[in-house]
Parts: C-alpha cells; structure tokens; sequence
C-alpha cells in the first residue's frame, strides 16, 4: 500500500483512513502555502508514513497468509502506483519551467535522478551540507526528499518482511512482533541521540535512518492487526475511544498551529510523541468495535476523505506550483492562495486521469460509461501536457551538472574580505579620530560606526569602508540574527560599539514567528539601548521562505523602536537583480558599492533629520 494509498485488490477495506489521509495533506499543504501561518502543517508527513507502514505491512501479511505474497508482484505494483503520476508532474514541471524561469532547471538532471532512483532525501542533505548550494539551489521538487524515504522504505520492506515470517514460523508471531518492535524503538532512538544544540537539522529532517521509525510504527501496528485478539470493548473502553478520537484530532490540528520546525523539543522527542499519536489515531480509525471508521464513511462524512484519496498527486503537485506562484510575483495576487489551491486540484485530476489511462489502458468512465465532459478534459489537459513533457526530457537530457554562478568567486571574495576584516578593525581603532576631528558627513558624524552582519554585509565591507571611514566591521558566513548580540558585546568589550550601529541580519533564517529568534532579537535591542541609533538592513533573498516576513517583522520593529531605522536593501536590491551575484542574494561589485551607498544615505538623511528637529527645539 503506498504512503497516499490507492486501494490493494482482495484486500478487507479499513474505513476511515482516507479522512486521516486529509489530515495529513490538509497539514503539509497548508504547511508548504503558509510556513508562518502552519508552522507545524510538516508533522503531515509523519502521519503519512505511519499510514505507509500500516498498510503495507497489513496488505503484505493478508497475502502471505493466503500464499499469495510475491516478491516480484509487490514490487510490480509499487512501481505502477509510484512512477506513472511521478514521471508526468517531473517531465511537465521541468518543462513548464524551461520556459518561464529556464535557469531553476538548467542543471535539473542531478536532482531528476535523485528523484526518480529513489535517493533525494540523501541528495539535499548533500546539497544543503553547504552553506552556498543551499542558497543556489532552492528547487521546485524540494518537497520530494519524502518521496526519497518511501521508496527506499519500499525497496528494504520484502527484508523485513522475510525476517518477520522466518521469525513467525521458528518461533510464533509474538517473536517476530518484538523483532520488529525493538527495530522501531531503536531507530526511534536516533534523532534524539543526533540532536545537538542550534545544529542544522536539515540531516536530522531528511535522514532515512532519523525518519523510518514512523514507518516502522506503522508497521508493528500493521502486522499485529492482522490477527489481533477480537475482544468485546466494555464500555469504558468505547466511551474512551469516542472520546479520545477528537480529542487526538484536536491535539494534532494544535500541534499543526505551534509544533514549528525550528523548535528544539521537535527532534528531542517531540515528533517521536506526535508519531505514538498518529498510532493511536490510526488504531481508534480503524477499529471496527468502534463506529469511528464507518461514520467518517458515511455519505454525511464522506467529503472529508475526497481530498485524501486524490493525496498522491496534490503531494507532487503542490510545491511546483507553490514555488511557480512565489518566483513569479503572484503571491501579491489578491486570493493568490484560492488560485494556488485550485491549480493543484486541476493538475492532480489531470495526472491522475492520465496515470490511471496509462496504467489501466482505458478511457475515463463513471458506472463503466465514457462521460465527455471527463474525456475532454483529459485530452484539453493531456495534449499540451504532453508538448511540455516533451520539452522537459529535453531538458533533462541537455541539464547541466551543476548551476552557472560565480558560487567559487564569491566565497573567494568573502574569504578574503574576512581575511581583511581584522587587520583593517584594528587600523581603524589606530586612526580614529576623536572630538572636533570626528569624520564628518554634511554636518552629521559617522566616526566609530559598528557594523554586524552576515555574508551580505561581509561582501560589501570593502565598500563600506569607503563610505564610512574608520568603521568596525564584524560579518560571518551564515550568520544567524541570535550571532548578533555575541559579536555586539564583544564589540562593546573591545571598546568599539559606538553611538551608531549598522546590523543586517535575517537573511539566513526566520525571525518573526519563530520565539527563539525573536528573543535573541529583543535581546540585541535591549543590550544595544535606546540611546544608540540603529540602522537595520533587511533583507532581500526571494527564494527563502522568510523573506517577507522578517522584512514585515523589521517594519514593525520601528513602531516599538524609534531609534531603529530600516535600509531598505529589499526595494533598492529588488529593482536591479542585475547587482546580484549567481545565487540571486549577494551582491556583486556593483551591487556591494549600491549597497554601502544605499546605507551611508539612510544614516546622513536619518541623522541630518535629527540633528535639524533638534536645533528647532
């Protein structure tokens, strides 16, 4: 049975489960349209592999108590089920995407094969172990690491599923239950043991061996309800299973709204316990002593699992367009969402219409009669999706390895630049004028400047040394905005945080939303102090999630902080692209020189300001 489940033939149907299977794509879906709104929509996911392991360990133990279990066979359906709906969504978006935005898929073939051999999970833990093929290489097929986990999962199963027969003939199925029960409690053990402090979890998130336990969950589950002891529930138990059933709906839909991705209890345990709740979730589903299952099947519930049957391909579907949406501008269409949501509702009922033509080898019919309206909506839909898949083989077939970018001259510029930063720190301390000789612009004193950033602001020292002479310059690579208060004290420490404070970060990572962040944000302000003028850069790096919202966040700082200024980099920076380097978010030469420009204006203007309210007073 696959993770958005088509139904096994000869197999007793198990009511119920497609509504979870709404629950989970209701989840990631919103998840992946609104990561500030949803935060936790990604414990989806994990729903979806308990489903997964059920299943297919359910299905295959059915089968192989009727001797009908085939390696060969279980294989066979795998792959009908998988790659037909798989090949269309790649070949059409990369096709799609060679028109409108040719550079996101100028080097799609690694990434394709990654995809299409089952290893993309591994392949953007590979991308992501640097710090400038994370930035480079945002994707529209992102979403598929999952897809890289059930198909490995799919392939090792027959294994498992072999040593759980052999140990259920040598010694009773309660050994081979606790064979496969120690493995998922171990593997669950994993990611908590991983874990280490302000880490990039990205390993943790897309690791097979940090993921499969929910698979394996779902597995004991599955084969213990094969023959699993039929009691009559009292009625505590009943009373408690009506009960508990909203009640773990009710958690999950909160853990959706606050469990976000970023939060340390997630990987110490906190996506294990949402895991052991999807069990029970399941469990209640899918007890026939309960009426759970049969009333969610009813015409008056039935709605609920529409959603969840068509699973699969609003999976595949929804990150392509999503990504389409956000690169394109139209997210600043009003409903953009409703638009978002409808088009990939419209491409799963394509793909699936196609992949089940290609897979059956017959037209699309309702009470086995063609209908028109559904033909011809399929060959409206198939025939320039088909010129589209055309034009993404090619695509493939002529990719590039790697993207073009000057990715190997801008790390050689920031490595140089933070070569030099020390060494010009210190001339700076050396020359620092003091008093009446004070480095002055149009009546307003730019001497002593601190300036903390990221790589942005590391690119750009050279030139901001020029603008402003005698600046302390204090940049990291992937600098966090939590790095900032550490390299404020030590400023402060060297003597060297005066009264004006340039600090440009939040490209690396999300601020508003998330609480850690926004902690270690208040904390910069408050050790920075009222009496100190703050000049903060926001950001522009438009294929990262954050973007808008931390730029809304820094907006809103102003109102609370009037001794905060924003540089507005991102309206600047956004209206000549051309001053950016390869990844779309660093500057070039000159983008470096707008950029120092851009915030020696909005301190002279600011300030200058100040100084004429003053003198009026």
């Amino acid at each position: 049975m696959g993770l958005f489940g088509r139904p096994t033939a000869g197999r007793r149907h198990i009511d119920g489960l497609d509504v979870l299977r709404t629950l989970a794509i209701v989840g990631v879906t919103l998840f992946h349209m609104f990561p500030d709104g949803l935060p936790g929509g990604y414990l989806g996911v994990s729903l979806f592999f308990v489903l997964t392991g059920f299943l297919l360990a359910y299905t295959s133990k059915r089968s192989w108590l009727e001797h009908r279990f085939r390696v060969k066979t279980y294989y066979f359906k795998r792959i009908k089920r998988i790659y037909p709906s798989l090949i269309i969504v790649l070949l059409t978006t990369i096709g799609v995407y060679n028109f409108v935005l040719p550079k996101v898929v100028s080097a799609i073939r690694p990434e394709f094969l990654s995809v299409l051999l089952g290893y993309n999970n591994w392949w953007q833990i590979a991308q992501n172990a640097d710090y400038f093929t994370r930035l480079t290489n945002a994707s529209p097929f992102t979403h598929l690491w999952f897809m890289g986990i059930e198909m490995q999962y799919y392939l090792i199963w027959p294994l498992l599923f072999a040593v759980y027969a052999f140990l259920d003939i040598l010694a009773g199925r309660r050994a081979g239950l606790a064979v496969m029960a120690v493995l998922a409690l171990g593997s669950a053990a994993v990611m908590p043991l991983m874990y280490q402090p302000d880490m990039d979890v990205t390993r943790l998130y897309y690791g097979t061996d940090t993921r499969i336990y929910a698979l394996l969950f779902g597995a004991v589950l599955g084969l213990w309800w094969v023959d699993r002891p039929q009691k009559q529930l009292s009625r505590l138990g009943s009373a408690l299973g009506y009960i508990g059933w909203p009640l773990l709906v009710g958690v999950t839909i909160a853990a959706y709204f606050t469990l976000d991705g970023q939060n340390p209890v997630v990987y110490q345990g906190g996506m294990l316990l949402m895991t052991v709740l999807f069990c029970l979730l399941l469990l209640l589903t899918a007890d026939d002593r309960l009426l759970i299952g049969t009333i969610l099947e009813s015409p008056a519930f039935k709605w609920l699992g529409w959603l969840g049957k068509r699973s699969f391909g609003i999976y595949l579907w929804q990150y392509p367009v999503i990504y389409l949406f956000a690169k394109m501008g139209w997210i600043q269409l009003p409903y953009y969402a409703v638009l978002e949501f409808a088009a990939i509702i419209v491409l799963t009922l394509w793909s699936d219409a196609l992949a089940n033509v290609i897979t059956t080898r017959r037209l699309p019919a309702i009470n086995g009669r063609h209908v028109v309206a559904t033909c011809s909506f399929l060959l409206a839909f198939t025939l320039p999706g088909l010129a589209f898949m055309g034009f993404g083989s090619h695509a493939v077939v002529v990719s590039a390895e790697q993207k073009v970018s000057d990715t190997g001259e801008l790390q050689a510029k920031l490595a140089a630049n933070k070569a030099e930063e020390q060494q010009a720190n210190e001339a700076a301390a050396q020359a620092q004028p003091t008093g009446t000789e004070a480095v002055q612009a149009d009546n307003v004193d730019l001497s002593g400047v601190a300036c903390i950033g990221d790589s942005v602001m590391l690119g750009s020292s050279g030139d901001l040394r020029q603008v402003l002479p005698g600046c302390y310059i204090d940049a990291e690579v992937s600098r966090y905005v939590g790095g900032g208060l550490d390299a404020a004290k030590e400023l402060d420490a060297q003597g060297r945080l005066g009264k004006n404070v340039v600090i440009a970060l939040g490209t690396n990572g999300p601020i508003a939303g998330y609480e850690k962040y926004e902690v270690q944000t208040r904390a910069l302000l408050e050790y920075l102090g009222p009496d100190r003028h703050i000049f903060w850069v926001n950001v522009y790096c438009p294929e990262l999630s954050w973007q808008q919202t931390n730029n809304d966040y820094l907006a809103n700082m102003v109102k609370e902080h009037p001794n905060v200024t924003i540089v507005d980099w991102y309206s600047l920076i956004s209206q000549h692209t051309d001053w950016l380097s390869g990844d779309g978010i660093h500057p070039n030469d000159e983008g470096t020189a707008a950029y120092a420009k851009l915030v020696h204006d909005t301190m002279v203007k600011t300030l200058t300001a100040e100084n004429t309210s003053a003198s009026a007073e």
